[in-house]
């Protein structure tokens, strides 16, 4: 699992993403495929997340990013993962869990407590993910 600071040692939060379901994406022919999944967050237990992956080479910068709705508790992530990445999380994807797998966001800072006692009247963030990992059960 990768380290929840970067390269100055700021801390950056970490999000564990529980994955309910998931589907294979083509948006329109001779496009590539992405993956989305439908995941609960257990840091933000009224939301909901909807991740899509895509494959792209992503060298500098945040990986994607989480969008929080302003009008309801939905969590809309992108994210931009290595051919070599992608097709790695595509191949566990093609096998059924024995339980709920796991995926583990590491974004810079946010206000939780803002997030967590917010009225749906108030404005959404918008939060850049730095990295990724995940837990796929096998047995």
């Amino acid at each position: 699992m990768p380290n929840p600071s970067d390269v100055s040692g700021q801390m950056r939060n970490q999000l564990q993403l529980t994955v309910l379901s998931g589907e294979i994406l083509k948006r329109q022919l001779g496009s590539d495929h992405e993956i989305s999944l439908s995941c609960n967050i257990s840091e933000l237990p009224n939301y909901h997340c909807n991740v899509v992956f895509k494959s792209k080479q992503q060298d500098i910068g945040p990986i994607g990013f989480l969008k929080f709705e302003d009008k309801r508790p939905l969590v809309s992530a992108f994210i931009n993962l290595g051919e070599k990445d992608f097709l790695d999380f595509f191949d566990l994807l093609k096998s059924i869990p024995p339980r709920h797998a796991s995926l583990f966001l590491y974004t810079d800072n946010y206000n939780e407590e803002y997030l967590l006692n917010r009225s749906f009247e108030q404005p959404g963030i918008s939060v850049d993910v730095r990295d990724l990992s995940w837990r796929y059960p096998l047995i």
